[in-house]
């Protein structure tokens, strides 16, 4: 009764439905793996954070910049106060605005590019305080172009600004070499007297819900299956059905056996 299913027609369907459902677990590992490494990267993250402030000239070109990243460091130094850049198109609980770029030239290091804070639309610019001064912050690596993002014009009118903090471009509109990091300012020493409001540290209670999407993908592949083994069943009825009926229409359709004419034989007396 199930040799329906070595047809061809079925045995296209078989393929699809187990390349559907092999596929879905496919997807449903690689969530559940994304949610694995979303674990350790916010466990890495909260590590760095909650360690000891270090100083940075110590640890850049003895570290990797990946290992440097989302590490509390300090600089000491003074501001380039007339070389600032604004990073433009930032919301920050609602309002729309720009972070300020400050340089920083490191007593005896490299400058480095610190990210002094928001400030709204239509705000001026703070300037940086003088003199010589301490800054403490969450290192972050360069940020890169993504795909579908604008792209910053290096030639064009407004050369302090930036859509985003790109060291290599800033690099190369300041004419002179930067940090292969940049710090999120959290305080200063002293205190500027009119400081942006700071960036603060990164929020990592959100990100895509990859455990949902895990279930989400086992659920798709089990209704696969459960759709084949219902699609098997019901054609099975089917032709159950089908059979018994061409039965009964056989049945119904074949002559009567004869009756004999002859009477039975008289026994003698």
């Amino acid at each position: 009764m199930y040799r329906f299913l070595l047809r061809p027609k079925w045995i296209l369907f078989h393929i699809v439905v187990l390349a559907s459902s092999v596929g879905m677990l496919g997807l449903a590992r690689w969530q559940w793996n994304r949610h694995i490494e979303r674990d350790a990267f916010v466990a890495k993250v909260e590590q760095r954070e909650q360690a000891e402030p270090v100083e940075l000239t110590l640890v850049l070109g003895t570290k990797p910049v990946s290992d440097i990243e989302y590490s509390r460091v300090t600089a000491s130094g003074h501001y380039l106060a007339d070389q600032q850049f604004v990073e433009i198109l930032q919301t920050v609980n609602g309002f729309n605005g720009e972070n300020v770029l400050t340089p920083l030239q490191i007593d005896g290091g490299p400058i480095l590019i610190v990210n002094r804070g928001f400030i709204a639309d239509g705000q001026p610019v703070p300037a940086p305080p003088s003199g010589t001064l301490i800054v403490g912050g969450l290192a972050r690596t360069s940020q890169i172009r993504q795909t579908g993002q604008l792209t910053d014009n290096s030639d064009g009118a407004k050369l302090d600004e930036v859509r985003r903090v790109d060291l290599d471009l800033i690099s190369e509109r300041l004419g002179s070499a930067v940090a292969p990091v940049y710090i999120d300012l959290i305080k200063t020493v002293p205190p500027s007297p009119t400081p942006p409001d700071p960036t603060g540290l990164p929020d990592l209670s959100g990100g895509p819900p990859h455990v949902s999407y895990t279930i989400q993908w086992c659920i798709f592949s089990v209704c696969a299956v459960v759709g084949w083994v219902l699609a098997v069943r019901r054609s099975r009825r089917t032709r159950q059905r089908d059979a018994d009926k061409a039965e009964k229409a056989t049945t119904a359709a074949a002559p009567a056996e004869p009756v004999s004419a002859e009477r039975p034989m008289q026994p003698s007396a």
